[in-house]
């Protein structure tokens, strides 16, 4: 190997990073077009934005498996068939392109503790992306984003189900008042329903005293 197994890991992460970006940011969005949770769409329509997260999706697969053509990396053409230990740095070719990923991560591939960090990281940037350009969607097309009656009621309407009418942090306003006012009773109820041998139950019991 031609380069230290810390800069290919590095290479190999980031690129790692950017798949699981753009794939679960796609998924998110074709996910909360079908669940009608506006309050996610970084598009304002329901159908552009089903389209957006099928281009995610491809964008981040492609970016993924096809760079080796163009980002010189431990798969130079002619390496790939090697040991990932004796490979030369450069470019790959289409017919090596299967194999190029293909790393042990002693060597520098993605191991899975690796993939174990970026992919959360990547989910949980997803999430945030989709709720800031759903808020600010929200607010700038108000007249596409409406409630449907037979979809929703704002009276009953809970949790996930605020953010087909609302952005988040209207949405999470609301939540909190209804667990601010419902904590003890759904509580009590829900403790009243389980075992009375239950750990928990007893618990409840002795801070009631």
């Amino acid at each position: 190997m031609t380069q230290d197994p810390s800069i290919i890991r590095d290479l190999f992460s980031l690129h790692y990073f950017y798949l699981a970006l753009f794939s679960t940011t796609g998924t998110l969005q074709i996910a909360t077009s079908i669940g009608n949770h506006r309050g996610f769409w970084i598009l304002p329509g329901r159908k552009i934005t089903r389209v957006f997260g099928v281009m995610l999706l491809a964008i981040g697969i492609t970016f993924f498996f096809l760079q080796p053509l163009w980002t010189e990396g431990p798969w130079a053409t002619g390496q790939v068939g090697y040991e990932s230990s004796t490979r030369e740095w450069g470019k790959a070719n289409w017919n090596e392109l299967g194999a190029a990923r293909n790393m042990n991560d002693v060597d520098g591939g993605l191991s899975g503790t690796d993939q174990a960090t970026w992919f959360p990281l990547a989910a949980f940037l997803a999430g945030v992306i989709s709720l800031i350009f759903g808020s600010i969607n929200r607010r700038i097309f108000p007249s596409r984003i409406k409630l449907d009656p037979k979809v929703y009621s704002v009276n009953q309407a809970q949790g996930m189900e605020l953010l087909g009418f609302k952005d988040y942090p209207a949405a999470l306003k609301c939540s909190w008042k209804f667990l601010v006012l419902n904590f003890k009773s759904d509580a009590k109820k829900l403790f009243d329903e389980s075992p009375k041998w239950s750990i928990s139950v007893i618990i409840w019991r002795y801070l009631r005293r």
